[in-house]
């Protein structure tokens, strides 16, 4: 051991075990699932289990299509054209992101359902429809998942595609004007090639969501794979089941995740450092300007103003009927307390593999391993933990003390802090890239060594991407469902776990103010994430 602290250092050696501890430890508990010995041909999968594999694969397919379309061009309009209500509509394509996609189902369906007040105001308006059916089209379906999902996912294809656009600018974008492309052609043989990278990236992030999402899919009728899992696990007690499966979905992942690595890293650096001007905005007129606008202000409508609205309208109701109970203090308590201290711990860890990364070149993978749990379905990620927690509870009763995960809020932490590794390692790593090597050569020349050099000089130097970093896990951590829903303890409800049993209860209505204040929450912490952005 003495050894290999004077050949790595002891940065080193402590970020790897807190690899071995959040990665290593969960993929190894997976492996274990999935080789318990079963009856019959383990990999046979049953008439229910196709069904999940072919809906999730159509879901995937409509959401990728879906925030894949409309996140570029939007993302081109903002960027490239000037049209009525442009400068709002910007930050407003942004906003959907503040939704859960749980929460986004449960509005969407209260209110265009059959007797929801759209549906209402079109028969007190034109009368019923003939044969007395509805006059949209049931949400509760997969066509209707697809769309749900894909507005408040929208953001993550946008968001790159926007930046991307930005810093392109004049050196592409001016030069192809010049040679006479404009209009249609200037955006698919220009824009849309030029957004590869981002648009890649951030629809790989939207269907890494999209395998993740328990609440929304459930509620909406599709069979989706992590649905049928967290059925196998709790409602079956058929963990290998569950494991099989869950091990489809991380090929998935692993498959998703190595969809043209370069197009989605090195090209987009590049040329985020080569051309930093935004291209000159060419304003649009007469039909096709109010065209622009109402295409991009449907998302934001439909995204987030409308369901906050509505929202905000339940909340009231429910105010002036039902009486604010203490448990609904103990929920805003229980979400603040957890975002902050899965975001402190998630922070934390990731200086600490950006630090080992800095000091030892050689071991420059450890930031991709780290993501490796954000890329994992939640479901997953806790089924791959539970032999894990098992085997430490087991060895600390033997030793006679009381259990550190079963019954206690321990097991929640372990795993949001696993999920959300990869996001702290990353916005500690993006910061310390912005400090010049030649530094560290300055520093250890004056005698200082890893610990020194990691306290006073690479410390100070990542303390922005970490308040970006603490911002965005505490944001994921306040909308998070599936992992806390199955490892919280008794009598632990946080503002997400409320709002869902009270919806799958049927009683939206009653859980309208926890919607509202996760919405309120969420979108507070982005605000600020806007500001150190």
């Amino acid at each position: 051991m003495t050894s290999i602290l004077k050949r790595h250092g002891i940065l080193l050696v402590a970020a790897g075990l807190v690899l071995a501890v959040l990665v290593v430890a969960p993929g190894l508990g997976l492996l274990w699932r999935i080789a318990e010995p079963v009856a019959g041909n383990p990999f046979a999968l049953s008439a229910t289990q196709m069904h999940a594999v072919r809906e999730t694969a159509m879901l995937m397919a409509g959401v990728a299509l879906f925030t894949g379309v409309i996140g570029v061009s939007t993302a081109w309009l903002v960027s490239v054209h000037e049209f009525p209500g442009r400068c709002w509509l910007e930050i407003g394509l942004v906003l959907p992101l503040a939704f859960p996609t749980y929460l986004a189902a449960y509005v969407a369906v209260d209110l265009f359902d059959f007797f929801g007040p759209v549906q209402s105001a079109m028969r007190a308006i034109i009368g019923p429809k003939p044969g007395g059916g509805p006059w949209l089209p049931d949400l509760r379906s997969l066509p209707g998942a697809v769309v749900i999902l894909g507005l408040v996912l929208l953001p993550y294809v946008y968001i790159p595609c926007r930046i991307l656009y930005s810093r392109t600018g004049r050196n592409v974008i001016e030069a192809a004007r010049l040679l006479g492309a404009n209009g249609a052609s200037l955006f698919f043989r220009v824009g849309l090639p030029i957004a590869k990278p981002a648009l890649l990236a951030g629809g790989v992030l939207a269907l890494l969501e999209t395998l993740n999402d328990i609440g929304a899919v459930e509620y909406l009728g599709v069979s989706s794979l992590s649905a049928v899992i967290r059925d196998l696990w709790l409602n079956r007690n058929d963990l290998a089941g569950a494991a099989r499966l869950a091990g489809l979905m991380v090929l998935l992942v692993a498959a998703l995740l190595l969809i043209d690595p370069r197009a989605r890293t090195g090209r987009t650096e590049r040329q985020a450092k080569d051309n930093s001007n935004e291209p000159r905005r060419v304003r649009l007129r007469g039909v096709f300007a109010f065209a622009a606008t109402a295409f991009c202000a449907l998302p934001v409508l439909f995204g987030f103003l409308f369901p906050a609205l509505h929202l905000l309208t339940r909340a009231f109701v429910y105010l002036g009927s039902q009486r604010v109970d203490a448990e609904l203090f103990h929920a805003i308590l229980s979400t603040m307390t957890l975002g902050l201290s899965v975001s402190l711990f998630v922070v934390a860890a990731g200086a600490l593999i950006a630090i080992a990364q800095r000091t030892s070149g050689r071991f420059s993978r450890l930031g991709t391993l780290a993501m490796l749990g954000y890329a994992a379905p939640a479901t997953v990620l806790v089924l791959a933990m539970m032999p894990v927690i098992g085997l430490i509870d087991s060895g600390v009763a033997r030793a006679g003390l009381p259990y550190l995960f079963i019954g206690s809020s321990a097991a929640m932490l372990y795993a949001l802090t696993a999920r959300f590794l990869g996001i702290g390692a990353t916005q500690a790593g993006l910061a310390l890239a912005r400090l010049p090597t030649n530094v560290d050569a300055v520093a250890r020349i004056h005698g200082l060594g890893d610990l020194a050099l990691a306290w006073r000089i690479h410390r100070p130097a990542i303390a922005p991407g970490l308040k970006l970093g603490v911002l965005l896990v505490f944001i994921d951590t306040v909308k998070e469902l599936p992992a806390t829903l199955l490892l919280r303890p008794l009598n632990f409800e946080t503002l997400a776990t409320r709002a869902y049993s009270k919806a799958s209860a049927g009683l939206f209505e009653h859980g309208a103010i926890d919607s509202l204040l996760i919405v309120a929450i969420s979108g507070a912490a982005a605000l600020l994430l806007s500001r150190r952005a």
